[in-house]
C-alpha cells in the first residue's frame, strides 16, 4: 500500500506549524474551540479546573482501588465499579468486581497501628 503526502506526517487534520512562527499570543474563542475539538476525548471526564469538586475527583481517580482484593482482576477493564463515600474522616470505596462478583468496601488509611500478640 502506498501512502500519498509527506512522509512522517499523520493523515487527517494535523496543523502544519513548520512554515508559521509559533507565538505566545492567546487564542481567540473560535481558535480555542477548534483546538480543543482536535483533542481526543478525556477518558476520565474530570470537572473543569477550578470547580469546587475538581480536587476531590482527581484524588478519587488516583486513590481508588485498581484491582479486585479477591481475584486481582483489573477493575477498570473487567467491568468493575468503584464508588467513594466518606464516613467521618475515612474515605471508603464501595467496590464490585465484574470478574468474580466480589462486593465489599476498601478503606484507605493515613496511618495504622496494630498490636501483635506475643508468641
Amino acid at each position: 500500500m502506498r501512502m500519498h503526502g509527506q512522509p512522517g506526517k499523520a493523515p487527517g487534520r494535523v496543523p502544519d506549524f513548520g512554515k508559521a512562527a509559533m507565538t505566545d499570543a492567546p487564542l481567540t474563542p473560535d481558535e480555542r474551540k477548534a483546538d480543543l475539538a482536535a483533542l481526543p476525548p478525556d477518558p476520565y471526564r474530570l470537572p473543569p479546573v477550578g470547580s469546587w469538586f475538581g480536587p476531590d475527583a482527581e484524588r478519587h481517580l488516583i486513590d481508588r482501588p485498581k484491582f479486585c482484593p479477591m481475584c486481582a482482576a483489573d477493575l477498570e477493564t473487567g467491568g468493575g465499579i468503584t464508588t467513594e463515600y466518606w464516613a467521618g474522616d475515612l474515605r471508603v470505596f464501595m467496590t464490585w468486581c465484574g470478574a468474580c462478583s466480589w462486593f465489599g468496601e476498601v478503606v484507605r488509611f493515613d496511618m495504622v497501628t496494630i498490636e501483635e500478640e506475643e508468641h
